[in-house]
Order: structure tokens, then C-alpha cells, then sequence
């Protein structure tokens, strides 16, 4: 089908979606991510249901998005192909984190940007749920860095 390969002409953030459970931070790539609404600035990102952090953003009602630099597709497939169920993630990829100043999900210090996010709603939409969250504060940590962005399923870069 066609309308399959024009869909993959359409780009996408790469972004980690970061939630807290008792204490443990756990990380999801998603590129199914984008702005919704400027007042209140709201943020979406699609995530199927059967996944560790679709479970624990629904028990917690916060999530952090970490928009990754150009030159961290490593990280993005690392935590887009191991479960946060078996693995803790941050550890294994010795990620540096900090402190949210409005959510309880720690913010990665080495990307783009930060956004801490408040779940707003839910919205089921095919294999996945579209979860809408108000972003309640951001951060940009790499102002120098240029996005990392898929396109045509590659990775490639926003310029600056």
C-alpha cells in the first residue's frame, strides 16, 4: 500500500519517555510524540498498553520526555528493545539524571531538552493509547545539540 510508504516520509522525534515506579526510573523510546495545544501546553505521546511504561504512566499519572541529540541513536535503540520489566535501563547505559523540579520521574541531564509532564487523559486509538499530558515545566540542557528525528525509519537530524 502506498499510504504506507508516504508514511514514513512524515518525521518523528526520537524521544525516551521516562516514569517512576517505587523508586525505579524506567525509559521508552517513542517517536509517536508531538505538541497538542499551546494553552494549556499540552504534549502527546502513543504508547501500546501492554507495555511496562504505559502501565506504570497510568498508575503514576506523570512522565518525563527527553528529546535525544543527533548523536544518541545508541541509546534510543537500547531502550526501544529492552523491557524495563527485566532491565534497569539508566544503569545499564550509565545515564546521568537529576532531579524534576514538578514530577517525581528523574530528567536525563545529557539531551536536547526536558519536558515533565501531568496526565491529562487517555484516548484509545487502534494498538495503541494516545496519552495527553500537560507539560508543566521544561528544561533545555544541550542548546548547541540538533534533535535526533527518524524519517523513513533512519535516523537523521533537524538542523539548527
Amino acid at each position: 500500500m502506498e499510504g504506507k510508504e508516504a508514511l514514513r516520509l512524515l518525521p518523528w522525534p526520537v524521544t525516551l519517555i521516562g516514569t517512576c515506579h517505587e523508586g525505579r526510573h524506567n525509559l521508552m523510546t517513542a517517536s509517536w510524540v508531538m505538541q497538542v495545544s499551546f494553552r494549556p501546553p499540552l504534549v502527546m505521546v502513543a504508547l501500546a498498553p501492554e507495555r511496562y511504561t504505559y502501565e506504570i504512566l497510568t498508575r503514576n499519572g506523570e512522565f518525563a520526555i527527553s528529546i535525544l541529540a543527533a548523536d544518541q541513536m545508541e541509546i534510543a535503540n537500547f531502550c526501544g528493545t529492552h523491557s524495563g520489566r527485566e532491565v534497569d535501563k539508566v544503569k545499564a547505559l550509565g545515564l546521568k539524571t537529576k532531579a524534576a523540579t514538578q514530577i517525581q520521574v528523574p530528567l536525563l541531564e545529557d539531551c536536547v531538552a526536558n519536558l515533565e509532564c501531568c496526565l491529562v487523559s487517555l484516548h484509545p486509538a487502534g494498538d495503541h493509547v494516545i496519552c495527553v499530558g500537560e507539560v508543566v515545566e521544561g528544561s533545555v540542557e544541550l542548546k548547541e545539540a540538533s534533535p535526533l528525528i527518524l524519517l523513513n525509519w533512519q535516523p537523521g537530524v533537524i538542523c539548527r
